[in-house]
């Protein structure tokens, strides 16, 4: 289970009313990330509004 707190959430509203979120994990300044595989995704299905986006991205980073 990942913490929601090592990653940033953008929402976005693709057309009036499907939002979507993208989620990225916090990268540290100075570190390189070399060889590892940084998980970056977009919610796979249009929400109604920001805030069930948003959630849905929540979700998605605790099943990590």
């Amino acid at each position: 289970m990942a913490d929601n707190s090592q990653y940033s959430i953008m929402t976005y509203q693709r057309c009036p009313g499907h939002w979507r979120a993208a989620k990225t994990p916090h990268a540290h300044s100075g570190l390189s990330i070399q060889g590892r595989t940084t998980n970056n995704f977009v919610t796979p299905e249009d929400y109604a509004s920001e805030s069930e986006a948003e959630l849905a991205a929540q979700k998605l980073i605790k099943k990590l």
